[in-house]
């Protein structure tokens, strides 16, 4: 959980990533991407059978 604040401050300030790798902005870009995934997937787990879906243009087609 530390990774996430810290990747938030690295890319509003680069200067404050002194002796961080180049890579590692990357590691954790992907990080944040895949955070996100997940969540959205624990929500779903969470959702009632029949709820009704409050956006649904935003859901991918093939549901």
């Amino acid at each position: 959980m530390l990774k996430v604040p810290i990747s938030v401050v690295v890319h509003a300030r680069p200067t404050r990533a002194n002796g961080m790798s180049f890579w590692a902005f990357d590691l954790t870009a992907l990080g944040l991407v895949a955070l996100a995934i997940d969540y959205t997937i624990f929500l779903d787990w969470f959702t009632p059978p029949g709820a009704e879906d409050p956006l649904p243009r935003c859901r991918r087609s093939d549901r």
